[in-house]
């Protein structure tokens, strides 16, 4: 079966505006978009409870297939409440369902009824802003962290003239824990080292989680790290040493300089990482057993425990710690500058880890954002240096290693031979698909190619900002960054 190629969101403008994580705000449509029909339907309290309380917290067991989320989010976008609930992440999180003639299910005027979304990591681990579309989908489907909460930000008119109402509703996607492990009898560690730093780049990078590619797998291949019954934490040191023997501990000097909180140009620096075992674990037992006579069984990096001075065991009452060193070489100036090209094709993640890492525009590790194993993902530029690193670009602003992807040219069955979409104006207006309830409108991107699995369900009406002309002639509206609607038959605009 061909997979399907995921797009990343290639583009310079930004349509939406985040929600901060605090307090989102929940707005309804003014008198300059979408006006109410003359033989408006109104809702109330009730009809609004009973289509919110059919969703509930959802939990993923260890080998569900989580659907995909589809949902533009933030502030300055107002949906219909059917086509939130028939979003496939949504609805996968439906208990029961609203009765045939709920006034709020059935709402087809988003200036009465409307629902608002909002994606926030439910470990906290994101910044001060809403998560995007693409943050979400990439989260659950490499299950990072402890999930994500999508909040729906509600509004509702009862009559007219009344105010209206407004309030929230958090669903919150998690994921089962692993089983626990009954024992462990072998142990194999991999970490990266060396990695390449830019000269002149921050050393506070280094010490994210985000930075670290440390993987733990038992007898059976299972990996331990991630799973908190086994692995307690996995944390980069602020310290850095000059020589391998003073980061190992047999040198009493060897402190590097990193006052200035920069790496210095063609330098390597030395970096403590310690895993630590959940005290009483499977995992304490054995890493415990091992400091006292390694027996072969514990690897690190494909080298036997017993056979390298690297990933030292401390056994401890609070569970027993491995502590890594790993190697960062910092470059020359010359070299912190890339070399820009454009392409046209689509990478593919290796499956030697669970996920890879990106950078950003400066090179730096970025957090919380990864591309799962055996992935591929569209790029259109890739950029080498002078110590002959090599990037490509899946998304604006983010990069994925060339040694962690295999190219391919990208050819796929949903290009027009065009060359994107052009002649794009400014414009302020609503587009409406008008099919019966059960049909839904495929979505484009800039370059005027269907995505896989993103739709529009119709009626529903949809805030515009731009309009484009593709290569075949037709006319686009944007209703979100980087997602178009084709007109046609079944779509109006005004």
């Amino acid at each position: 079966m061909k997979k399907s190629i995921k797009y990343a969101g290639i583009a310079a403008a930004t349509l939406l505006a985040v929600a901060p994580v605090a307090a989102p705000v929940v707005s309804t449509v003014s008198e300059t978009t979408v006006k109410a029909a003359t033989n408006a339907t109104y809702t109330n309290a009730a009809d609004a409870n009973v289509w919110l309380n059919q969703f509930a917290d959802k939990t993923y067991a260890t080998d569900a297939t989580i659907p995909s989320f589809g949902l533009t989010v933030g502030n300055n976008q107002s949906l219909l409440a059917d086509a939130v609930a028939s979003d496939p992440l949504i609805k996968d999180a439906q208990v029961s369902t609203a009765n045939e003639n709920n006034t709020f299910a059935k709402a087809t005027d988003t200036k009465i009824t409307s629902v608002q979304v909002y994606a926030i990591d439910a470990n906290g681990n994101v910044d001060s802003s809403a998560m995007s579309q693409s943050d979400v989908n990439t989260r659950l489907a490499n299950r990072l962290g402890g999930g994500v909460q999508v909040q729906l930000g509600y509004s509702y008119k009862t009559s007219a003239d009344a105010a209206a109402a407004t309030g929230t509703k958090t669903i919150n996607f998690k994921y089962a824990k692993a089983a626990a492990t009954t024992s462990v009898t072998k142990a194999a560690a991999t970490y990266t080292t060396p990695i390449s730093v830019e000269a002149g780049s921050k050393v506070a990078n280094t010490q994210l989680q985000s930075s670290l590619n440390v993987s733990l797998k038992d007898q059976n291949g299972k990996e331990l790290v991630g799973n908190t019954d086994e692995v307690a934490s996995v944390t980069p040191s602020n310290q850095y040493f000059t020589t391998l023997k003073a980061a190992e501990g047999s040198a009493t000097e060897g402190d590097a300089d990193v006052t200035s909180g920069t790496f210095k140009a063609n330098t390597t620096y030395y970096q403590r990482i310690t895993l630590k075992a959940t005290k009483g674990s499977a995992l304490d037992t054995y890493l415990a057993a091992q400091a006292k006579t390694a027996d072969g069984s514990y690897t690190i990096n494909g080298i036997s425990y017993a056979n390298t001075n690297n990933g030292a065991i401390v056994a401890a009452t609070d569970g027993a710690t491995v502590t890594f060193v790993r190697t960062i070489n910092a470059g020359s100036t010359e070299a912190a500058g890339w070399t820009t090209t454009d392409t046209t094709g689509v990478v593919t993640t290796k499956t030697a880890h669970n996920y890879y890492t990106l950078k950003n525009d400066d090179n730096q590790t970025i957090a919380n954002r990864a591309l799962g194993a055996n992935t591929p993902w569209r790029t259109d530029k890739v950029r080498t240096n002078a110590n002959g690193e090599k990037q490509y670009r899946v998304a604006t602003g983010e990069w994925i290693d060339a040694d962690d992807v295999v190219y391919s040219n990208g050819n796929d069955n949903n290009s027009n031979n065009g060359s994107g979409l052009t002649d794009i104006k400014t414009v302020s207006g609503v587009a409406t698909l008008t099919k019966a309830k059960g049909y839904f409108m495929a979505l484009f991107n800039d370059e005027g190619k269907a995505y896989d699995n993103k739709y529009l369900g119709s009626p529903s009406a949809w805030r515009v900002d731009r309009t484009a002309k593709g290569a075949d002639g037709k006319t686009y509206y944007r209703v979100a960054t980087s997602e178009w609607l084709q007109a046609g038959e079944g779509v109006s605009f005004k």
